[in-house]
């Protein structure tokens, strides 16, 4: 088992002074969609990577839903046929010139996230969870978790590294097993994730709260910590740090009208300062990281 600072010397070793961070805009929202205007998070998202300092180099990966333009595609599930052997880093159930018009290819995602120091991913809660876009794209991260790479699996199987047979028999055979690799091990990830507890839904001239609600007053509470929890913790297993102090939960605009939150959000200083210093905490845990493995 590698030990903590080898952790951190693989994740830096291309030794580049500047700090690299990707940022995930995990909104769905956009004014040339449905929804008819840029979302919260993407707002300030940007507030919060223009407040960076200039040693700072940063990748942006939008996830925006836009018709006709590259969205995540769905994980296969491929994992679960002969782990690593069958699933591979990157993912190879997808490409970049097969039709699909994948997002994880079209913006490059995972080169993007192989050669950074680490990323924040800015979301809003959706129905107690990070929006779709975002879990779609952390189920497809699910690559970076103890499997071969693409160039390894070929050299082991040949051209029959998708087949079922040959990767069943690879993965029992165990001849393999130290080739399985965590890709992103020792980088540093942080979130940004703010939700705003059903806004009015269900006050004043709305109505009262459905029965199947009030009869379930006493189950946990599901706010935006809990959230992101998932996806902490699937970091975390990958190899991923993911500190407290890079995670930023929020609730904004509870008992407001929708339209109102929007507003009251892009004039908040508040919420700004809070993107901001999620950014701020995710550089300094970086540079104390490539300092421990200097």
């Amino acid at each position: 088992m590698r030990t903590f600072l080898e952790y951190i010397a693989e994740a830096t070793q291309n030794n580049d002074p500047k700090i690299k961070i990707v940022a995930i805009q995990g909104s769905p929202r956009t004014k040339n969609s449905c929804s008819g205007g840029d979302s919260k998070t993407a707002y300030l998202m940007n507030k919060a990577i223009n407040a960076l300092p200039k040693d700072v180099r940063v990748e942006v990966v939008d996830l925006k839903v836009e018709n006709d333009e590259p969205q995540v595609r769905p994980c296969k599930g491929c994992v679960g046929t002969a782990n690593g052997f069958q699933c591979h880093y990157p993912c190879s159930c997808y490409s970049k010139d097969d039709g699909t018009d994948d997002l994880m290819y079209q913006q490059d995602v995972y080169n993007k996230l192989e050669n950074s120091d680490g990323f924040a991913v800015f979301t809003p809660v959706q129905w107690f969870g990070p929006s779709s876009q975002v879990k779609a794209m952390f189920d497809r991260l699910v690559c970076i978790n103890l499997t071969l790479s693409v160039d390894e699996a070929k050299e082991i199987m040949g051209d029959d590294y998708k087949n079922p047979k040959v990767t069943t028999k690879a993965e029992l055979s165990g001849k393999y097993e130290n080739l399985l690799k965590n890709h992103y091990e020792g980088k540093v990830a942080a979130f940004f994730v703010q939700g705003d507890d059903g806004a009015n839904d269900y006050k004043g001239h709305k109505g009262k709260m459905p029965l199947s609600m009030v009869n379930n007053q006493n189950e946990k509470y599901i706010g935006p910590r809990e959230a992101i929890e998932p996806l902490v913790k699937m970091c975390k297993y990958s190899g991923i740090f993911v500190p407290e102090n890079c995670i930023e939960a929020i609730v904004f605009g509870y008992g407001q009208p929708y339209a109102q939150n929007n507003i009251d959000a892009k004039k908040s200083e508040w919420l700004v300062e809070r993107s901001c210093k999620l950014l701020n905490n995710l550089v300094k845990e970086i540079k104390k990281r490539k300092k421990y493995s200097s």
